[in-house]
């Protein structure tokens, strides 16, 4: 998995592209918690290139929800595939995550 961020006026926008599974957890608490400054901004996902994600990696975006919100900030995800948005819903996470069909409308939210 790659990850990439970029400070927005509104927000962090976090890039994720590849796999978030149990392989890629780590890194990816350690390279969020580094890009965000210890989460001292609002944060947006940028799933459009999230290909697969697993049980870890569910567990991975509720762990950046729950640190986002402890340090009052919000977390928006944006441009989640279908495939990603289906386990969600099988899950019953769908309603966990704030999600929006842009990176922009994502960001608008957040006014």
């Amino acid at each position: 998995m790659n990850i990439a961020s970029e400070q927005h006026l509104a927000a962090i926008v976090i890039r994720l592209d590849g796999d978030l599974t149990v392989d890629d957890s780590d890194n990816f608490k350690r390279t969020i918690r580094e890009s965000t400054n210890d989460f001292s901004s609002d944060i947006v996902v940028d799933c459009t290139s999230l290909s697969q994600i697993d049980s870890v990696g569910l567990e991975s975006l509720l762990w950046l929800s729950d640190e986002a919100r402890s340090n009052n900030y919000r977390l928006r995800l944006a441009c989640v595939p279908q495939t990603v948005s289906n386990i969600f819903c099988l899950t019953r996470l769908d309603g966990a995550f704030s999600t929006h069909p842009s990176v922009e409308a994502a960001a608008r939210s957040l006014n």
